[in-house]
C-alpha cells in the first residue's frame, strides 16, 4: 500500500505518478548507507574502516618508558643526535682513526689553522695536538695560521673519498 499523495481531488500530487516508485526504492537505498555489515565502528575515528591493530597477523608495538628510552623509542645510545649537546666529545685523534665513529654525528674541540679561498672557500682545518683534519662548512671567524682560539663544532665524520680511510668533517649547524 502507498500512500496517498493526491491533493484530495483525485489529481496527482506535485511530485506527478512516479512518486510511489520512489517510496519503494528509497528503504533500499537507505539501507544500503548504514553501518551494518560493514567495517566496525570507531567512535574517536568517523571514517568507516576498521583499526589497523585490530587485523589479524599484526602486533601491537610494546609501550615504552620514557625514563630509559630517548625521543622515537630508540635508547639514547642508538639515537642520532640533533643537537650539539647530544653529540659526543671526540678528539681529532679519534676522529681520524676509529671506525666506529664513520658516519657519526659528533662534537670536536680544536683550533682552526688555515681557511680555503675561492673554490675552496667552505673547506678549513681543525687542529688539536698534532693532528689536523679538513672540515667543510661554515669557516669561523678566528681561523687563522695564528689563531689561539679553541672551538667546538658539532659535525658528522665522513670519508673524504668513497671507499677511503681518509676522514673529514661535515660542520652542521650549531
Amino acid at each position: 500500500m502507498s500512500p496517498d499523495l493526491t491533493n484530495g481531488r483525485g489529481t496527482p500530487g506535485c511530485f506527478g505518478p512516479s512518486t510511489s516508485l520512489a517510496w519503494i526504492i528509497l528503504p533500499f537505498l537507505l539501507a544500503g548507507c548504514g553501518p551494518r555489515g560493514g567495517a566496525a565502528q570507531n567512535p574517536g575515528n568517523p571514517a568507516p574502516v576498521s583499526d589497523p591493530a585490530a587485523q589479524p597477523g599484526t602486533v601491537n608495538a610494546a609501550p615504552v618508558d620514557p625514563a630509559t628510552h630517548g625521543t622515537g623509542g630508540l635508547p639514547e645510545g642508538d639515537a642520532v643526535p640533533v643537537r650539539p649537546d647530544q653529540a659526543p666529545l671526540v678528539r681529532i685523534e679519534e676522529a681520524l682513526t676509529a671506525d666506529s665513529l664513520l658516519g657519526r654525528r659528533v662534537r670536536v674541540l680544536g683550533r682552526c689553522t688555515a681557511a680555503g679561498t675561492g673554490r675552496r672557500a667552505g673547506s678549513w682545518t681543525l687542529e688539536e695536538n698534532g693532528s689536523e683534519i679538513e672540515v667543510r662548512g661554515l669557516v669561523p671567524y678566528s681561523c687563522g695560521p695564528t689563531s689561539t682560539a679553541s672551538i667546538t663544532i658539532f659535525a658528522q665524520i665522513e670519508p673524504k673519498t668513497a671507499g677511503s680511510k681518509d676522514r673529514l668533517l661535515l660542520r652542521l649547524p650549531d
